[in-house]
């Protein structure tokens, strides 16, 4: 069992809505052999075993330097943006709608006094229009 499979086994599911599947490159996944050319499996298995520790290795050390750093500002932007959102964009926004409802309402009005009787006018003038397209051969002489 190598390194990477023992630490699967033995965590719990970190992913467990399956996010970072694309992350998951096995070593068989980067270092293809075609059946008419392989190393010999002692060479195949010290590099399966190099690869797996350098992603190991790397993700720790990049995780431990980097990680607290990280997660401390994903928390300020996240805590930010909720912040924003529930105290400043939502309260916005219902407050907005309640001058609009009064302009809707004489907007309305508008409409209905001016453009509906306008409208209607020109929708009865052009309802009796009639057009006939008919083609006819033009004849040389």
């Amino acid at each position: 069992m190598d390194a990477a499979t023992l630490l699967i086994a033995t965590d719990e599911d970190r992913d467990p809505q399956n996010n970072n599947a694309y992350l998951k490159v096995a070593y068989s996944d980067v270092v293809c052999e075609p059946t008419a050319v392989r190393s010999p499996q002692c060479v195949h298995q010290f590099t399966k075993t190099i690869y797996e520790g350098t992603i190991l290795g790397t993700y720790w050390v990049l995780t431990i330097v980097f990680g607290g750093l990280l997660s401390f500002i994903y928390g300020l932007v996240c805590g930010s943006l909720s912040f924003l959102m529930i105290w400043v964009a939502s309260p916005f926004a219902r407050l907005s709608l309640i001058p609009l409802g009064l302009w809707g309402k004489i907007w309305k009005f508008i409409v209905m006094c001016f453009y509906d009787p306008l409208y209607e006018s020109c929708g009865r003038i052009f309802s009796n229009v009639n057009i006939n397209f008919n083609t006819r051969a033009i004849e040389h002489v």
